[in-house]
C-alpha cells in the first residue's frame, strides 16, 4: 500500500500557546501507519500585516495579564523571523513534496491559515482544515474556494483514512467527519463518527515535530521547559462562552460521549516519555477543568503523581476545590493553579455566563489556596452581551476579596458554536458570518454594544488588575489612567514594584534566552 506525505500547518501567533497536543498525536498516528509528516509552525514569525496581533507578549505584559520575565532573561536576543512566512512555506513544500496540507486552526487563527493557503494555492497541494473553527463553523470555512475539505470533530481516524485514500487514489467522498468539496462546487457532508478512545492513543507523541525552542514558556514570570499533558478531553460543564458544551451536542448521536478522561497509567507514561526524551522540567495539564475527576480518580492521580516529582500548573473551576484536594495537590507538586471565575455578579453569572454558585461560596473557597500558600490566578471576562461597566465592577470587587497573584481580564470573544455567540447574534451584536480573528478580537473585542462600546471595554480591560489590587482611594486616579497613557505607565510601574517585585531567577537556561 502506498503512503502519503502530510505537512501540518500551525498558524500560531507569538505568545499564544504551548505545543498543541493534537498535532503531536496526529503526526504520531500517521507515522505509525507508515506515512511521513512535517510541520510548518508560524509561532516565531514577526508578522506585520492587517490580520496579526501586534506583539502578543508585550500586549499581555503591558496590561498586566502576565508577570514580566525576570531580569536575566535576555530580551535583546529575541528569536523571530521577519521573512514572509509564505516564502518559507513554499520552500518547505518544495523540499518535502507533501500530498496533503493539514491545517489546524481556531477561529482567531483561521484568517492567518487561509492567507498562507491562498499564497501557496498555485502549488496545487490538496488541503484539509481541522480544529475548533472548522468544527463549529463548517459552513463558513468550506465556502472559501481555496479550501478543499474540512474535518468536523476529531481527526484521529479521519486523517489516517484520508492519507491512505489519497496515496492509493481511492474515493474520499465518504470519509466520516469530513466535508468534501466536489469539483462542481457541491459539498458532501459526512456524518460524525464515534469519539476516539483516548486511552488507546500513543503516549510517545511526535513532540520532535516541533522546534525545541517551543518547549520553553514563561510561567509566573519564569521561563520553564514545559510540555502539555492531556488528562481530559472536553468538559462536563456548560459555560456559555465555551465550545465544549457544543462538542457534547455534536457527538450525542454518534454512539459515544465527547467528555472523556485519560487513565492515570497513561498520564504517567506520557510524562515519563517527555522527561526521558525531551528533558522537561515542568508539566502543564491540558484540561478545561482539571478537577473534573471523581473523588476516587482524584486520589488515584495524587498517588500516581507523587513519584513524578515535577512541578505543575493546572486550571479548574472555583467550585471544584476544597481543602483536601488542594493540600494533596500541593503535596505532590502543584506549583500554580488558575481558577476560572469569569464574572462577579451572581445573577449575570448564572443567567448569561451559565455558572451557578454564590459569591459567598467563592470567597470562602478562595481562602483555601491562600491559607495553604498556593500561588493562584483568577481568570475573568468582560464585554459580555448586555453587560455594563457597573456589572464589570462587580467582577472587580469580587476579585478584591481574593489574595490572588493576579486577576486576568480578557475581552469576550464570541466564538462560533458557543451559546454566547448565539445570544450575541440574536441581539444583533454580531453578524453570523463574522470571523473573530486575532487582530480584531484581542485589542478591543468585536461586540460594539450601545450601553458599553468596545473601546470603553478595552480601556477598562487595560487597568482591570489595577482596580483589583490598588486601594479604592486610588480608583479615581486609575479612572484617569484609562485615558492618560503617561499616568497609566506611572501606575503600571508602581503596580509592578508593589505587587510583582522582581526576583533573580538563575534557573533560566541558555536555550531559553530571548525566546519571548
Amino acid at each position: 500500500m502506498n503512503k502519503s506525505k502530510v505537512l501540518f500547518i500551525y498558524p500560531n501567533e507569538r505568545g499564544m500557546s504551548v505545543i498543541p497536543p493534537a498535532i503531536a498525536i496526529l503526526s504520531k498516528l500517521l507515522k505509525d501507519d507508515g506515512h511521513k509528516t512535517d510541520l510548518f509552525d508560524t509561532t516565531f514569525y514577526d508578522f506585520e500585516d492587517e490580520i496579526s496581533l501586534k506583539n502578543a507578549d508585550k500586549n499581555l505584559e503591558s496590561t498586566l495579564q502576565v508577570r514580566p520575565l525576570n531580569e536575566n532573561d535576555d530580551k535583546k536576543k529575541i528569536t523571530k523571523k521577519k521573512i514572509n512566512p509564505s516564502l518559507d512555506l513554499r520552500k518547505k513544500i518544495e523540499d518535502f513534496k507533501p500530498d496533503l496540507l493539514a491545517v489546524s486552526c481556531t477561529e482567531t487563527t483561521f484568517p492567518r491559515a487561509l492567507k498562507l493557503i491562498k499564497e501557496t494555492r498555485d502549488m496545487n497541494i490538496k488541503n484539509i482544515f481541522g480544529g475548533v473553527f472548522p468544527t463549529f463553523a463548517p459552513q463558513i470555512a468550506i465556502k472559501f474556494k481555496e479550501i478543499d475539505c474540512i474535518c468536523v470533530g476529531e481527526g484521529e481516524n479521519a486523517l489516517i483514512e484520508l492519507a491512505n485514500s489519497l496515496a492509493n487514489k481511492k474515493d474520499i467522498s465518504n470519509i466520516t467527519n469530513l466535508w468534501i468539496k466536489k469539483t462542481d462546487g457541491s459539498i458532501k457532508k459526512n456524518p460524525i463518527s464515534k469519539p476516539v478512545d483516548i486511552n488507546t492513543l500513543p503516549v510517545d507523541t511526535d513532540i520532535g515535530l516541533f522546534d525545541q525552542q517551543r518547549f520553553y514558556r514563561p510561567l509566573g514570570g519564569r521561563i520553564r521547559k514545559v510540555l502539555p499533558v492531556e488528562t481530559h478531553r472536553g468538559c462536563p460543564y456548560t459555560c456559555a462562552f465555551c465550545n465544549s458544551p457544543s462538542q457534547n451536542v455534536l457527538y450525542e448521536n454518534s454512539g459515544g460521549h465527547f467528555f472523556r478522561k485519560k487513565s492515570m497509567k497513561l498520564i504517567k507514561r506520557e510524562i515519563e516519555n517527555h522527561v526521558k526524551n525531551w528533558g522537561i522540567e515542568y508539566v502543564f495539564f491540558w484540561a478545561d477543568t482539571f478537577l473534573a475527576w471523581s473523588p476516587q480518580e482524584f486520589d488515584e492521580f495524587c498517588e500516581m503523581y507523587k513519584d513524578v516529582k515535577l512541578p505543575f500548573w493546572c486550571q479548574t473551576r472555583i467550585e471544584t476545590i476544597n481543602e483536601y484536594k488542594l493540600k494533596k495537590l500541593k503535596d505532590v507538586g502543584l506549583d500554580r493553579i488558575t481558577f476560572g471565575m469569569e464574572h462577579g455578579n451572581e445573577k449575570f453569572r448564572r443567567e448569561v455566563v451559565k455558572r451557578n454558585y454564590s459569591n459567598k461560596k467563592a470567597i470562602e473557597l478562595m481562602k483555601i489556596p491562600t491559607e495553604l500558600d498556593i500561588t493562584f490566578t483568577v481568570n475573568n471576562i468582560i464585554g459580555f452581551p448586555g453587560e455594563t461597566r457597573e456589572l464589570a465592577f462587580d467582577t472587580i470587587n469580587l476579585n478584591r476579596e481574593f489574595k490572588s497573584d493576579n486577576a486576568t481580564c480578557s475581552i469576550l470573544i464570541p466564538f462560533a458554536g458557543t451559546e454566547i455567540r448565539r445570544l450575541a447574534e440574536s441581539q444583533g451584536l454580531i453578524n453570523s458570518e463574522k470571523i473573530c480573528s486575532v487582530a480584531n478580537s484581542s485589542d478591543e473585542g468585536v461586540l460594539d454594544m450601545p450601553q458599553w462600546n468596545k473601546k470603553e471595554v478595552a480601556k477598562l480591560s487595560n487597568v482591570f488588575s489595577m482596580y483589583v489590587k490598588f486601594p479604592k482611594d486610588r480608583w479615581s486616579e486609575i479612572k484617569k489612567a484609562e485615558e492618560d497613557e503617561k499616568l497609566f505607565k506611572e501606575l503600571k510601574k508602581e503596580f509592578l514594584e508593589t505587587f510583582w517585585p522582581k526576583k533573580e531567577d538563575k534557573s533560566i537556561t541558555e536555550a531559553a534566552k530571548g525566546l519571548f
